[in-house]
């Protein structure tokens, strides 16, 4: 029976087989990043705005 691999050895070979992010990778990422950040200052914004937003009924 073959041997069961152990963790040490698994890390070891997938930090052998690290491949860099491709350039359409990168700006998947960036572009992904500026949207949430955008959108979390704009809603920020607008709840600052709207402060009549947060009261309950």
């Amino acid at each position: 029976m073959a041997e069961a691999p152990k963790i040490g050895e698994e890390l070891k070979k997938m930090q052998q087989e690290y491949e860099p992010l491709l350039p359409v990778e990168k700006k998947l990422i960036a572009w992904s990043l500026g949207i949430g950040l955008t959108l979390l200052v704009v809603l920020y914004g607008v709840s600052k705005l709207l402060p009549d937003a947060h009261r309950p009924l």
